[in-house]
């Protein structure tokens, strides 16, 4: 076959020659008319060829819309990602606001029962080592805070004032040894020293071993001395040793305040107390004299 094709194929390429601009003439045509052998033959031989070729240019066109498409939707995406991001750190941050409103007028409430020059501040840094166990807060001597004051949350106590500066001040916690605080028992009134003990508790000393201390126990402050109010809560029994031999007993308390989430705390400056006059002590001795 392929011999025969090409010893004629002058004669094959003549007839093409021939043939085109008669398929040309009758396709060009207006009229409705039969297809001629010639255009058969022709629409026969060219049809699958069309259809490859059109196959092939949809498909590189569906391509090439896909491919400008999928870009398009990668930079949307990019976009969205960007926003989604945007409104998550937008939401968490409207979020830490209303938590922080929600702590403050806890405090306000709070302060509302206490004597005193009050200071709202925030706690900046903590000490991790354990010999000292101190907070630092964001006011200092500027704000009016002086060494010595009282420190305390809606919670309960945190300590007091160990140093300050012009824009901070730190805090001896009451977790530290070296803190002490003057306590007693709310439902038997029932006192005692309440001192730092481990990373997490506190203890009561200097309780008389008849005294009548249970498990579940509030601790609050009593007042004694000038450093914090009366009826601010320190923790709760947890645990109660009494020695075998000794007058006193141990008590374990857990401590209302829990340090490692502490956040915004109140410093307060205690009223002034009244002095008793010397004179009025020494009056009676006087009359005495003039009797």
């Amino acid at each position: 076959m392929w011999n025969i094709i090409k010893e004629y194929r002058h004669y094959i390429v003549a007839a093409l020659i021939i043939m085109m601009p008669l398929v040309a003439l009758n396709s060009g045509t207006k009229s409705p008319a039969p297809l001629m052998w010639f255009n058969k033959a022709a629409v026969r031989l060219t049809a699958p060829a069309q259809s490859v070729l059109t196959w092939a240019i949809n498909k590189t066109w569906e391509s090439v819309e896909n491919y400008f498409f999928l870009l398009n939707v990668r930079q949307y995406n990019v976009e969205l990602l960007s926003q989604n991001r945007k409104l998550m750190n937008e939401l968490a941050s409207f979020r830490e606001v209303a938590l922080e409103n929600k702590r403050l007028r806890k405090l306000v409430r709070f302060s509302r029962s206490l004597a005193g020059h009050k200071i709202t501040a925030k706690v900046i840094a903590q000490d991790l080592l354990p010999e000292f166990r101190t907070l630092r807060l964001n006011k200092g001597d500027k704000d009016g805070v002086s060494r010595g004051m009282a420190v305390v949350t809606h919670e309960g106590i945190v300590g007091r004032i160990i140093r300050v500066d012009k824009n901070y001040s730190d805090v001896l916690t009451l977790l530290d040894s070296s803190s002490n605080v003057a306590g007693l028992v709310q439902r038997n009134r029932t006192h005692g020293v309440v001192e730092g003990y481990t990373d997490n508790l506190l203890r009561m000393k200097h309780v008389r071993r008849t005294d009548d201390v249970r498990n579940g126990d509030d601790i609050i402050s009593s007042g004694i001395g000038t450093l914090f109010p009366k009826g601010i809560v320190i923790g709760k029994v947890i645990s109660v040793h009494k020695q075998k031999h000794g007058i006193t007993q141990t008590i374990e308390i857990y401590p209302s305040v829990d340090f490692s989430r502490l956040e915004e705390v109140i410093i307060i400056k205690p009223e002034a107390n009244i002095k008793i006059s010397t004179a009025a002590l020494t009056e009676p001795d006087m009359n005495e004299k003039k009797k």
